[in-house]
């Protein structure tokens, strides 16, 4: 089928859902997948279009990148540029998610083919709890890991730090989590399985767990 679906993992099995029409009118290339409005939903992020077609055929030009913000239950509900901010007009790639200003909030990175790349710094959503992890010598950002947060007896959705996410692209190593007030736990299962937990200060703003890290420690800032 041509149409753009995401596909809900139900634990025994896919649940095929299509995404809004809004994007399906523009192919997609990049897709980011971050929590860009720190409601501890997941989002999604579209790069689109594609100008390389047939001399007979009009170039799918119709897209400006589309950001989908879940609603925790399935949905996903599309936001136009005055909404989100984002709109890049060219051929657009590549695309990843990054805390480059390191405030704890999700920016993106935005590549297009024979156009600069486009940086969209986060300034709407709530500060979040960045996670860094030291992994081994062969591994130091502990690549392949999941990580989850514990707040209030209810764990997030598990985000994996990977090598390579996407289209050309790979999103950043450091994870963001959206933080409530209190204590939380963070919860890392590392690449052959060990599994770390470690305590989360309350007020602490970004942490390191290495691996070695016994529960219930982990270090703060």
């Amino acid at each position: 089928m041509l149409s753009s679906l995401v596909l809900m993992n139900r634990g025994d099995h896919f649940e095929a859902r299509l995404l809004p029409d809004i994007a399906q009118f523009a192919p997609a290339f990049g897709i980011v997948a971050a929590d860009f409005d720190g409601d501890t939903h997941e989002d999604i992020f579209l790069s689109q279009n594609f100008f390389a077609v047939q001399p007979t055929t009009s170039r799918n030009d119709a897209g400006v990148g589309l950001l989908l913000l879940g609603d925790g239950k399935g949905g996903l509900i599309p936001r136009l540029p005055a909404e989100s901010g984002i709109a890049v007009f060219g051929e657009q790639r590549a695309a990843a998610a990054a805390d480059f200003d390191h405030d704890g909030r999700v920016d993106l990175a935005v590549t297009q083919n024979a156009a600069p790349t486009r940086l969209f710094r986060n300034t709407n959503s709530p500060p979040g709890l960045r996670v860094r992890l030291r992994g081994s010598p062969h591994n130091p950002q502990g690549i392949g890991a999941s990580v989850r947060l514990r707040q209030a007896d209810r764990w997030s959705g598990a985000r994996e730090v990977q090598c390579g996410s996407g289209y050309w692209s790979q999103n950043a190593a450091t994870l963001v989590f959206a933080k409530k007030v209190g204590d939380a736990e963070i919860e890392v299962r590392w690449p052959g399985g060990a599994l770390t937990r470690a305590s989360v200060p309350t007020g602490a703003r970004e942490i390191t767990v290495p691996l070695e890290t016994p529960f219930p420690n982990a270090k703060s800032q």
